[in-house]
């Protein structure tokens, strides 16, 4: 019984961590008026390239914000 609810709590955590990371993003695309690269949300938030990157294809998913590639480059910015 104690590890279900341990198993729950790690959950509800991890989905709490991950809610703070997409704030973290929107709100730093939200406050510039250009396109942001994920290399440069991920300088500017503190986290992994990856972990920005599939924060912002979900952000992308719920049409939150739009997301477009120049050459390499992914760029991200508020819809």
């Amino acid at each position: 019984m104690k590890r279900m609810i341990d198993s729950a709590t790690n959950r509800k955590n991890k989905k709490e961590k991950t809610d703070k990371i997409q704030e973290d993003i929107f709100n730093t695309l939200k406050s510039t008026s250009h396109p942001v690269a994920t290399q440069e949300i991920s300088d500017i938030i503190k986290k992994s390239w990856h972990s920005v990157q599939t924060r912002c294809l979900k952000l992308q998913i719920d049409n939150k914000i739009i997301g477009f590639r120049v050459g390499r480059i992914n760029l991200w910015q508020v819809k």
